[in-house]
């Protein structure tokens, strides 16, 4: 993989940049990849991008979603810490499971009601979608809270952060909410969904048909 840091400076002064480190990290948790870096300080001019190229080998890392992570110095002083925009590390086409599996079932969580409309699965994300259901239930409270949870042969899916214009997470419908996982995985034979409130009980496990 290669890239390029861009270091700018924001307040029209220029500014001496040590990179302390830099890593190819899996999301939400997992293996660590250092990315090879110069050891020196670099100048930033004000007004003026200065690019430093990496490259780095990431074919020995296992299927999964991974973003790039660094933490620079800044005139010997304060360390600043960046994530860069997470990408994925293609899993196998037959690995994993596809299609769109309707579920249509209502649950209680932390006191409300939700329902799990389907679930989308794709070779790169699986994706809850599910909504609040009436007034008691929170929609209007906390729009965005909770989190759909897919369970595959009794193992929860690692979720995915929220990545910003992508597609998975944009709701199509009004009041819908998207919960972006791992894929399933071809060999699951069985799949779960529940609801996990921002406080509260979580909801008992939902199944979803596979076939």
């Amino acid at each position: 993989m290669r890239g390029a840091f861009v270091m700018a400076g924001a307040d029209g002064n220029p500014h001496a940049v040590h990179i302390e480190s830099a890593e190819v990290v899996r999301i939400p948790g997992g293996p660590v990849k250092p990315v090879p870096v110069e050891d020196r300080q670099f100048d930033v001019a004000p007004a003026r991008d200065l690019f430093v190229p990496f490259e780095v080998v990431v074919t020995e890392l296992e299927p999964g979603w991974y973003r790039l992570a660094s933490s620079l110095r800044v005139d010997g002083g304060r360390v600043w810490t960046f994530e860069g925009r997470p990408f994925t590390i293609p899993w196998p086409r037959n690995d994993v499971r596809r299609g769109v599996l309707v579920v249509g079932k209502r649950v209680l969580a932390g006191g409300s009601q939700f329902e799990v409309e389907r679930a989308e699965l794709g070779p790169d994300v699986a994706v809850v979608v599910w909504r609040a259901v009436g007034k008691g239930a929170g929609a209007e409270r906390d729009p965005d809270g909770g989190v759909a949870v897919l369970i595959a042969d009794g193992a929860e899916l690692p979720g995915i952060p929220h990545v910003p214009g992508a597609k998975a997470f944009e709701p199509r419908q009004p009041g819908e909410r998207r919960s972006v996982s791992y894929p399933v995985p071809r060999a699951a034979r069985t799949l779960q969904v529940l609801i996990r409130p921002p406080s509260g009980p979580p909801s008992d496990p939902v199944s979803v048909p596979l076939s």
